[in-house]
């Protein structure tokens, strides 16, 4: 029912199309490291709606980023792991860190699936960079017969949820505009993003190498193809500076 809801509450303001969805089902549904790109703090929202029927991904993310209303009950309802933010960690921190990806491990090894961000926060220009992250490659050693999809987003970049203005996007900070255009949708409807989610399940991922490999792949991928801000207004007949 939740799932429900929330796809109807996407389906107002996005135009979702997932591709690649039917060959991932069709190889079976167990034991896969969901690895996504991270252009808007919605997008987490969007992968689990278009992957949890199928899969049920135990999503690992930042408290920092679910610790608001109803966001952070969302986030337990489907058991999500969660992590300190780490732009400035301490020991305790760390330890936390470690803690989550010990729990993500034993997930993947019970044959659970697991969506995980590689660049372990929110994207600050374009391109997807992911520095020194080594959870991907700390997990792949660990289960090293996990499937990895990778999935690539476009279209959200722009976004109010986005660094696309130049700035850090806060959801509360635009959480009464976001209601007032929910609340005129059903009387004059909305502008809707476009958001392209693409799942692709490489053959030649280098599951055995280096960090340093491994991440030059996964940024390879993601940027791939051009992410160009969109910026789509919240009502028909705004300019378009929020998105």
């Amino acid at each position: 029912m939740l799932r429900g809801v929330v796809k109807t509450l996407l389906w107002l303001r996005y135009r979702v199309e997932v591709r690649g969805l039917e060959a991932v089902r069709a190889r079976g549904g167990r034991k896969i490291l969901f690895l996504p790109n991270h252009p808007a703090l919605i997008d987490p929202i969007i992968v689990l709606s278009a992957l949890h029927k199928d899969f049920l991904p135990i999503p690992l993310a930042n408290g920092k980023r679910t610790d608001l209303p109803v966001i952070g009950w969302m986030a337990r309802r489907v058991g999500t792991v969660l992590i300190p933010d780490l732009t400035a960690p301490n020991r305790r921190e760390m330890r936390e860190v470690a803690r989550g990806l010990e729990l993500v491990r034993r997930t993947l090894e019970a044959g659970a699936n697991v969506l995980l961000y590689p660049g372990g926060r929110l994207a600050r220009e374009p391109e997807e960079r992911l520095g020194r992250n080594g959870a991907v490659e700390r997990l792949l050693k660990a289960v090293p017969d996990a499937r990895v999809v990778l999935v690539r987003q476009r279209g959200l970049w722009g976004s109010s949820f986005s660094w696309g203005f130049g700035r850090e996007p806060h959801v509360l900070g635009y959480l009464p505009m976001q209601l007032a255009a929910l609340a005129a949708a059903g009387i004059v409807g909305l502008p809707r993003r476009r958001a392209v989610l693409e799942l692709v399940e490489p053959e030649d991922f280098p599951r055995t190498a280096g960090r340093a490999e491994v991440n030059a792949y996964l940024e390879n991928f993601y940027n791939a193809i051009p992410n160009p801000v969109v910026r789509v207004p919240y009502f028909w007949w705004r300019s378009g500076e929020r998105a």
